[in-house]
């Protein structure tokens, strides 16, 4: 009896022996595998250790490889961890690198505050549940694109998207709207009885004949395509005297820059001589010459253009559809859109 007794009393002391042996051995394969940059796997052997012993070097080393990998609130979460065992010798030997660690980590972390109701919704960041309303304290989150979604049963989920930076903190607030009741099974859409039940016609029940447009109701008025083609004519005219007046305009220029007996200048719209600032009398003609063409260039351009304009609005707004039955007659209506460029239209009934 008291042989068996030591054995089984024995027992849980080699299993934790052996469980330490075997987390050492993850530890030291995963430090050879940072040798040679391979911190992904080095981060697996770290956490097969770290699930077996739970020591602060393990907790440290896998932190340490987290960081190497970016996964800053992990690795946040697991120096620290390493770092509050103040009496471990490993941490006391590698505290400097870990204190290092930790403040290099938390540069890439901000905190999320997130509130609102209704009390009790599923609290997601990234994909990741990390409570329910009222959250204790605001969440940590890496720095980047962060993804924050609320859920309850009976509500109509939430989700926002932002950008955060290392060292900020951002509050987000939600309130939840309540999903519409589903209707019961078999219940269609409600009926408003007047007088009585309703009825489909019988062949008995007279059927009022469709009536399309009155005849001639959507062509356009004699003095409508008067106006519409004299602004088109106006508006052409418009434009050859703009164009003349620019012509001339720049002859004029070229003969007053050219005038050289004297030489010509413009002294706040009197004409003198550059030489010996005289006015004179060639220089002025030549000067109120092309100030002459500008003015009626600016004329027949704006003339063109305000002509142009009536002309595309009378043409656009004319009517021209087909026949359609009364009361069920839409006619589309365009004009152009002063919005931006383009052509805005609507349905009129």
């Amino acid at each position: 009896m008291g042989a068996l007794v030591a054995v089984v009393a024995g027992q849980p002391r080699a299993v934790r022996a052996g469980s330490a042996n075997d987390a050492d051995a993850l530890i030291r394969h995963g430090i050879e595998l940072r040798k040679v940059h391979d911190d992904e796997g080095a981060a697996r052997e770290f956490q097969k250790a770290y699930d077996q012993v739970h020591t602060p070097r393990a907790a440290g080393q896998l932190g340490l490889a987290e960081q190497a990998l970016g996964r800053w609130e992990d690795a946040e979460r697991h120096v620290g961890e390493a770092l509050h065992a103040t009496g471990d010798a490993w941490v006391v030997k590698n505290r400097a690198i870990l204190d290092e660690a930790l403040g290099a980590i938390q540069g890439h972390l901000a905190r999320i505050e997130v509130i609102g109701d209704p009390e009790g919704a599923d609290v997601s960041v990234n994909g990741r549940v990390v409570g329910k309303l009222p959250l204790q304290s605001a969440v940590r989150v890496s720095a980047g694109e962060v993804e924050v979604e609320l859920h309850a049963s009976g509500y109509v989920p939430m989700q926002r998207t932002l950008t955060i930076v290392g060292g900020q903190y951002q509050r987000l607030v939600f309130h939840l709207a309540k999903e519409a009741p589903a209707p019961s099974a078999g219940e269609g859409p409600s009926v408003t009885k007047i007088a009585g039940e309703p009825r489909p016609p019988s062949e008995s029940t007279p059927v009022a004949p469709l009536v399309g447009p009155p005849a001639g109701a959507d062509e356009p008025s004699t003095a409508r395509t008067v106006v519409k083609w004299s602004a088109a004519g106006l508006a052409g005219v418009g434009l050859v005297v703009g164009i003349v007046a620019a012509v001339e305009h720049g002859k004029n220029v070229s003969a007053f820059d050219s005038h050289t007996k004297p030489a010509c200048a413009d002294n706040n719209g009197t004409a003198v001589d550059k030489t010996t600032g005289a006015p004179s009398a060639d220089c002025q003609g030549i000067l109120d010459s092309y100030q002459r063409d500008t003015t009626w260039a600016i004329v027949g351009f704006s003339a063109a253009g305000v002509f142009a304009v009536t002309w595309l609005v009378l043409q656009l707004t004319e009517g021209s559809h087909p026949a359609a039955p009364e009361h069920a007659f839409a006619a589309p209506v365009c004009a152009p859109s002063f919005s931006g460029l383009g052509l805005s239209c609507e349905l009129r009934f």
